[in-house]
């Protein structure tokens, strides 16, 4: 009788925990209000496809704990987990979402992070980087791949050993590339030798067949610190869901001056390099002058999107890597009542150009604008509010720190 009572009070235990969780879940809910995009003029369908992620606070705090927001043209939708499965899963970008629900068994255990995808018509790949830490040695890093082929829906994966992991520091996939049947992972790798840390841009190149490696070459190689100068490079931010045979590298050189109140660090030269996947051609592309002072924003696989804030307006100046020239530079306007001091987020995606500002509070409204890069005309623009807000609303901030097109 007694285990009974032991068993009958834990799912007791179970179930209450349960109910306080929901119940904690719905009162917290409650807190956040709910947003909507309004639009000013256009075609609403332009934005359909158009998620925002952002995190929203009350009052004079600053702290942003939990109160992560995904705004779409439906509303928005408080991203914390509305139930205990979501709170241990979390909340996965819109392209994991929909990988998930379409390839469920291939998608168990998978990362949540976009770049570690590639996806065609014939194949699903998945590409990470595993460190097992043991007795004997601090880093054991490994590359886990799994292909799955959409014809006849079999799964192959195979592991393989980083080449020179014993001097590698730490390393993170940064795209997933698939040229002439060879997977490609970009890396970011940092290693270390002698005590001097050197930050790496690698591509691997493995054949799928065989589950083998083919080629390592190391793309860029820099020194962290030179003197008073940190040198670093980053990829530059595409789409992730498409096929792209060339990269661009921002490599960027700031300066440490010190001065007797603080330091200072200045931007004292930046030049980009692309590098082409298929023909493994690397150059350096020069900036003039206006170029260097922008914004570099987004590239989409055959053009660089540069920004400037000039007032209320935001210039756009595109560069072609194919063509290896500057076309024509265009404005869109944002709003005449506010001054920005941060630059928006640029996404460009099938013609289009989406444009989207940081914050909404009472004062400020975030702009979303879609611009038809062919005709560089406006055909949508709308404004992120909060809905519902009353006259005598306290201070709330919602800052839009992402946009993904589906």
């Amino acid at each position: 009788m007694k285990k009974y009572w032991k068993f009958t009070s834990i799912i007791a235990v179970i179930v209450l925990s349960i109910g306080m969780f929901y119940v904690n879940s719905a009162m917290s809910a409650t807190q956040y209000p709910k947003f909507v995009i309004n639009k000013k003029s256009g075609d609403a369908e332009e934005i359909k496809s158009l998620v925002l992620g952002g995190s929203y606070h009350e009052g004079l705090s600053m702290s942003y704990v939990n109160t992560n927001l995904q705004i779409t043209s439906d509303g928005s939708d408080n991203r914390n987990g509305s139930s205990i499965i979501e709170s241990v899963k979390g909340n996965p970008p819109p392209m994991i979402q929909e990988l998930q629900e379409k390839y469920r068994n291939f998608m168990r255990g998978k990362g949540q992070s976009v770049v570690s995808f590639f996806e065609n018509n014939n194949l699903l790949a998945y590409a990470e980087v595993k460190n097992k830490t043991n007795p004997f040695k601090t880093r054991d890093f490994k590359f886990a791949i799994s292909i799955l082929d959409k014809d006849d829906g079999t799964t192959s994966s195979f592991s393989i050993k980083v080449p020179d992991s014993s001097v590698v520091e730490q390393i993170f996939v940064e795209d997933v590339q698939m040229v002439d049947n060879e997977l490609k992972m970009i890396t970011h790798n940092t290693t270390r030798e002698n005590g001097q840390y050197t930050n790496e841009k690698h591509i691997y190149s493995f054949d799928i067949s065989t589950g083998k490696i083919i080629s390592n070459e190391t793309i860029l190689s820099i020194q962290e610190h030179q003197g008073n100068a940190y040198i670093y490079a980053e990829l530059l931010q595409t789409t992730h869901n498409k096929a792209n045979e060339n990269l661009i590298f921002i490599k960027t050189q700031d300066k440490m001056n010190q001065e007797e109140e603080s330091d200072r660090i200045d931007e004292t030269n930046r030049e980009l390099v692309s590098y082409n996947l298929k023909t493994k051609e690397k150059e350096t592309i020069e900036l003039t002058e206006s170029l260097n002072e922008s914004q570099i924003n987004f590239f989409d696989g055959s053009t660089i999107y540069f920004s400037k804030l000039r007032g209320q307006n935001l210039v756009v100046t595109p560069y072609s890597i194919e063509k290896d020239q500057v076309d024509n530079e265009f404005s869109i306007q944002l709003s005449n009542e506010i001054s920005y001091a941060e630059p928006p987020i640029i996404i460009a995606k099938d013609g289009k150009l989406y444009v989207t500002t940081h914050v909404t509070n009472l004062k400020t409204k975030a702009i979303i604008t879609v611009v038809d890069l062919k005709t560089r005309d406006t055909i949508y623009q709308g404004e992120v509010i909060r809905k519902g807000s009353p006259e005598n609303a306290e201070q709330f901030q919602l800052y839009i720190y992402g946009m993904d097109i589906e």
